[in-house]
Parts: structure tokens; C-alpha cells; sequence
């Protein structure tokens, strides 16, 4: 009743003096209605917009605006707990890879869980997801990497930073202070130890015209260590059974990526690699 009699005096007081109405006088015609919709008018008013506007500018970032404990690594990438209390000890397939990596001995090391990325997504790891139920898990260790100058789809076990002797990596890859250990000098590179999946099925792929990214995941059978730089975007892999062309059922996993980030190529690779397979 109260919010109609206001409306009534608002439209009759405005008829004759549309030109010379202060806005807090033709706001009242729209008061009841913003209000469920948007709350309180101090909340959304232009006074109150200009001056919180004022209060954000005076605001000074902070000194460090990284989380607490982590590492930049610099271009953009940030290193984010959680790490490993004590050394990991890795499988004999993570070993082996390591080792052919560093072409050395194993050194210590402990794992770090995820991967801040220049676009601002964060890359986590199979370490700690598989310690949730599937249900509680925010999935986000499928990511499209670079390797040998092609795109790839892996999956990242974890995260590390290795001790490499300084003369055996570039500038750019190091990734903290220099070290020294019995007259050798060490930097610290950061890598990802990840399962790579297959290239897509090339039948798939034709037939629906370069869009279904449908892989198989192999496991150890394909760990690869790469360098945390060359990891570009977070992507999904949908698990799936398609029908192939050959009759045969099998579980596979395709590609969904966020839209703007950017889309895995196909390059003539793939067809190439069909053609062996023939």
C-alpha cells in the first residue's frame, strides 16, 4: 500500500516538472522492485559506486602478492603447495625417466601438487586427486603440454624441482638461486612427471571433422618428464566406449577444452602416423 501511494505522488509530482526532478525523487518510483532485485539502494547507488571506486584506488597491492610458500618460477608459472614432509621415493618407471632426464643418478627430491599457469588456471596432480573420492575431486591434472614441438594431452603425476648441474640446462630454465656442492655448481629446474595419452584416432578425428580428440591412456607405459613451462592449459578428458570403424568397443577418453584458451591443432603428424599404422 505504502510503495502505491508513493508511486501515485512520484508520477504526479514529475508530470509537471520532468525537467527540474531531483533523481532521489524519481528513484522512489523504482525502490520496492530494485530492492528484490538488487537489494538495498545504498548498495548499487552511484554515490556509493564512486566512492568505493575512490577507497580501491587508494588500496596499495600487497609486497608479495603470491601465496604463502610458493615459487615463482617466473613467465607467468607459480609453484603451489602442497610438497612432500619428507623425499619422495619414486616407482622404478618414474626413475628410469628421471634418470634418462638428468643423465645421472636419482637425486632427492620432494613433490609439489600444483601448477599456477600464465593464463591463470591451476594445473594439479594425480598425487593428491586420487586421494579423494571421485565425487570431491575438482579434476584438473589433464593438461595440453609441448613436447618436441608438438602438441600433447598428459596427465601430470606431480610436480618436482630437480638439482642439474648448471652447465647442462640454459638460463631460462632455471628456475632458482645457484647451489654449490663439492666444487660443482647446481641450479634447480622444475618438471612435471606426466603419462602422455595417444594420439587421437585418426578415424574418429575424419569423420568428425577434426573435433573429436579421442585418446587412450596408457599409464606408465608412457611417463615422459617435461618441463613445468612447456605445460600451456588445463584441459578435460571425457571418458567414452566408441564404436571404431574396425568393430571394436574400447574405453577412451577425448579432449574438451575451455573455450578462448585456445584449441589443440591437428597437424599433418597425424596423418602420417595413420599411414604407418596402415
Amino acid at each position: 500500500m505504502a510503495h502505491r501511494y508513493f508511486c501515485e505522488w512520484e508520477y504526479e509530482f514529475e508530470s509537471d516538472r520532468i525537467h527540474f526532478v531531483w533523481p532521489c525523487a524519481h528513484q522512489g518510483n523504482h525502490l520496492v522492485a530494485e530492492g528484490f532485485q538488487s537489494g538495498l539502494s545504498v548498495c548499487y547507488a552511484q554515490w556509493t559506486m564512486k566512492h568505493v571506486i575512490v577507497m580501491i584506488l587508494d588500496l596499495e597491492p600487497p609486497d608479495n602478492p603470491l601465496p604463502n610458500y610458493s615459487v615463482d618460477l617466473g613467465g607467468g608459472y607459480v609453484l603451489l603447495r602442497a610438497r612432500d614432509r619428507y623425499n619422495y621415493h619414486p616407482s622404478e618407471a618414474e626413475s628410469r625417466v628421471i634418470g634418462e632426464f638428468l643423465d645421472a643418478p636419482v637425486p632427492k627430491f620432494k613433490r609439489w601438487a600444483r601448477l599456477r599457469l600464465p593464463n591463470g588456471q591451476v594445473a594439479r596432480c594425480a598425487w593428491k586427486e586420487t586421494l579423494k573420492p571421485v565425487e570431491k575431486v575438482r579434476m584438473a591434472r589433464n593438461v595440453k603440454v609441448t613436447i618436441n614441438d608438438r602438441n600433447e594431452i598428459a596427465q601430470v603425476l606431480y610436480y618436482a624441482q630437480l638439482a642439474i648441474k648448471a652447465d647442462d640446462i640454459d638460463d631460462d630454465e632455471n628456475d632458482g638461486e645457484l647451489e654449490h656442492h663439492d666444487d660443482e655448481i647446481y641450479r634447480f629446474v622444475t618438471v612435471a612427471m606426466v603419462s602422455v595419452y595417444s594420439r587421437p584416432d585418426p578415424e574418429l578425428l575424419q569423420k568428425s571433422m577434426q573435433t573429436v580428440w579421442s585418446c587412450k591412456y596408457h599409464g606408465d607405459e608412457a611417463l615422459q618428464l617435461v618441463s613445468a613451462k612447456s605445460i600451456q592449459s588445463v584441459v578435460a578428458m571425457i571418458p567414452h566406449r566408441p564404436t571404431l570403424q574396425s568393430g571394436v568397443v574400447e574405453d577412451r577418453f577425448f579432449l574438451l577444452e575451455k573455450p578462448g584458451l585456445g584449441l589443440v591443432t591437428v597437424d599433418e603428424e597425424v596423418e602420417d602416423e595413420a599411414d604407418g599404422d596402415e
